[in-house]
Order: structure tokens, then sequence, then C-alpha cells
């Protein structure tokens, strides 16, 4: 294919992104006669606004947007550093929830090296990474499953969650606004994470550093409920004066390195 302009090339990336599909640095540099490096230049510039996000090679749809199996590859590292650092927020002697997410996921392997614990979840890839039943006390909330998010749903799930009080729940994030608090894609999680806000005395939300600012149609929890946030780097400057405003305490890595240096 002939050169084309660089806002023409981006917005055909985009809309391979759009339906769905994985690009792959070479092949579109091959495919629009330019350098790799051109290639990657795009992908950062479709990131910043949220419509992919890179791996290794290339890039996919948004993680938000993505399938489990997908969403695990992404920011993998930034997620395992996340997991690290919420496991060590988390009580072990409490009833804990921990919802379906790839970051979540990470947070159960992290658990999962630590003294035994009582975790209820609806996503089963949770509890094989808690090794269930033979160190930690899993609980299924029941449901419906759906395959490309690996979660349950449904009302199962609600009146599992309206059965208990939990001391701590760990909350994957599908996007965080600075002036709205933790929004969603639609009413089911919206409902369901009000439903756990209002069902536990402690709050941990982790999200890698993509979600500040990603939109979302739905408002489950303003940030004066947050308590905690657990990400893999600085916020940007707005969301960390409205997170000082609303009292939320935020965790990132830097933060922890900070604290061992001040001891």
């Amino acid at each position: 294919m002939a050169r084309i302009p660089a806002a023409s090339r981006i917005k055909a990336i985009a809309e391979l992104l759009e339906a769905g599909d994985g690009v792959s640095i070479a092949a579109m540099a091959e495919r629009y006669a330019v350098s790799m490096e051109t290639i990657r230049r795009d992908l950062a510039s479709l990131e910043k606004n949220g419509l992919l996000t890179r791996v290794h090679g290339g890039a996919i749809p948004t993680a938000r947007a993505a399938p489990i199996s997908m969403r695990v590859n992404s920011l993998s590292s930034e997620k395992a550093s996340i997991g690290e650092l919420a496991a060590k927020l988390v009580g072990r002697d409490g009833w804990i929830f921990v919802t379906h997410g790839s970051t979540t996921l990470s947070v159960a392997k992290a658990l999962d090296e630590g003294s035994p614990m009582s975790v209820m979840t609806n996503m089963p890839a949770i509890a094989e990474a808690l090794h269930g039943g033979v160190k930690h006390r899993v609980t299924l909330t029941g449901g419906e499953y759906d395959y490309a998010d690996g979660a349950l749903t449904g009302q199962q799930v609600l009146d599992a969650i309206s059965e208990c009080v939990f001391d701590t729940v760990v909350i994957a994030a599908y996007g965080i606004d600075p002036v709205h608090g933790l929004v969603e894609s639609g009413k089911y999680l919206q409902h369901m994470k009000r439903l756990l806000f209002q069902r536990s005395h402690r709050r941990i939300v982790v999200a890698d550093h993509s979600k500040f600012g990603a939109p979302g149609s739905y408002i489950s929890a303003p940030l004066s409920e947050i308590g905690t946030i657990v990400t893999d780097q600085p916020p940007p400057p707005s969301f960390a004066d409205a997170f000082d405003e609303a009292g939320v305490r935020v965790i990132y890595p830097a933060t922890v390195k900070e604290s061992d240096h001040d001891q």
C-alpha cells in the first residue's frame, strides 16, 4: 500500500481495533509503508485516547472491552505489582469479596502466598488462583457464567452479596473519573458494585494507570466512598488533587519505596 497521510493511517488502525481485531506493529508498518517506530508512535497516540492497549509486538482493543483471555496479557507486569501491593492491605482474618477482573486476578495470585483466608468471588479463576478448598476457604456466588469476562453474573451474584457483610472488598475499576468517581459500562455492574460498597466496611479499588479518565456511563461510587486506590504509577495531577480533596488514599510502587526510605 502506498503511503497515506498520518491522520488517515491512525484512523484506519483505530477502525481495525474498533472491529475487535488486534494489530501487529510489523504488519502495520509493511501495510502502510512506514517504519515500525512510526507505528509505535501511532499506537501510543491511540492508547492515550483509550482506544487500545499496547502489548508486545502490537496492540489489542482497549483492555476494558477485550475478553478476559486478552486482558490478562495487557499490562501484566503492572497488574502484578498492583496485586502484590493490594494483597498487603487485605486483612487475613476477615471476610473478603474479590470482584472479577484481570487486575483482581493478580491480587488473588498474590493473596495465595499468605496465610489461609475466607473469600467470596464471582470469578472461578480467582477461586482456582486461591486453591479454594485446599489452602483458602473460597465461596463462589453462583450465577450465569460469562465466558468473555470469565465471571458469574446475574441475580444470584447480587443475592449472594446481599446476604453478607464483608470486612474488605477488592474491586476492579472499569474507569475512574476525577469528578464522578468510579464509573461503569452498564447498570448491572453499577448495581453490583454499589451493593458491595453498602455491604462492606473497607474498600480497595485496584486500577492500572489506563483507568484514570477512562469513560463510563454509570456511577457506582463517588470518590468519597472509595477509601483506597492501588495503582501502578502516580495518577495525573487533576486526579491527585481530587483524591486528596475526597480523602482517597492512593498507593503505587513509588509511594511504598518512599515510605520504606522514610523509615
